[in-house]
């Protein structure tokens, strides 16, 4: 009897409000802000094999970590615009950092991840401009619903991007050519020019690539770039208390290497 009336009294409490009974409690977004996802990117990119690499430390313990993740938190912070963040596609992009930093080595794809928020952390936005609208940058579109700045003759739209074939039309809005291709006059996707080539203009050539006096040209010496798309590769591994370095095709994380400066 006294079981039952106990069960009795739970019951009322419930139906009054008094205690929480639901099994289904909604949890807070652990990326609902732009400052959780980015401790939460710092976190994925502070790997012990991180943390021991660019720290230049025989060890790692959590003072060393936690000054990591609160660096690449401010990082992270600094490659979102201040408006429109979403946290719809950020568990996809977190992994991709995460996975990105696991070895200790960045591929010029993941640098492109990891330092400019390429596939798949640029669906994190949405921006201003409706579809088919012109853009400058993904994040200038509704890229929550996969609209990316689709580029035609150096002019972007707002478009869901559908990769075509190298050489075959990309007259379609939402066509979008390869990487290391462009759409040409002509309309097809064709092969960006190389050093020498004749070129109209820059978006004609590589990437690192300039067209001036109508050739392509290197917009720096390989040996002195300042920034990734300076290089023909995507990469410019610029040594610590220098403001240049050289074009590479991969990073291996160190204490000297300046990459390593907003992860330690």
């Amino acid at each position: 009897m006294m079981g039952q009336g106990l069960k009795f009294s739970f019951v009322l409490l419930c139906l009054s409000g008094v205690v929480g009974c639901s099994s289904t409690e909604t949890l807070p977004d652990p990326n609902g802000t732009v400052s959780t996802f980015c401790e939460n990117w710092g976190r994925q990119a502070c790997s012990s094999k991180v943390v021991l690499a660019c720290s230049g430390a025989d060890k790692v313990d959590a003072t060393l970590t936690e000054s990591c993740v609160a660096s690449q938190q401010t990082f992270c912070e600094g490659l979102l615009p201040p408006k429109g963040y979403s946290s719809q596609q950020a568990t996809q992009c977190l992994r991709a950092i995460g996975a990105a930093y696991a070895d200790g080595v960045l591929s010029a794809e993941e640098v492109a991840t990891v330092r400019h928020r390429g596939e798949p952390c640029n669906h994190l936005v949405k921006g201003a401009q409706g579809e088919a609208e012109s853009c400058a940058s993904d994040d200038d579109c509704d890229t929550l619903k996969n609209y990316l700045c689709v580029l035609k003759s150096g002019e972007g739209s707002c478009q869901i991007p559908v990769l075509v074939d190298n050489g075959t039309s990309c007259a379609a809005a939402d066509a979008a050519c390869n990487p290391g291709f462009y759409c040409g006059t002509d309309e097809n996707c064709v092969q960006s020019k190389a050093v020498g080539k004749a070129c109209d203009a820059t978006f004609e050539c590589a990437t690192g690539l300039e067209c001036d006096t109508g050739k392509c040209v290197m917009r720096v010496d390989a040996a002195s770039c300042a920034k990734d798309d300076d290089c023909t590769t995507n990469v410019c591994d610029i040594p610590v208390g220098s403001s240049t370095g050289r074009c590479v095709k991969s990073i291996t994380l160190s204490s000297s290497a300046s990459i390593c400066e907003d992860l330690r």
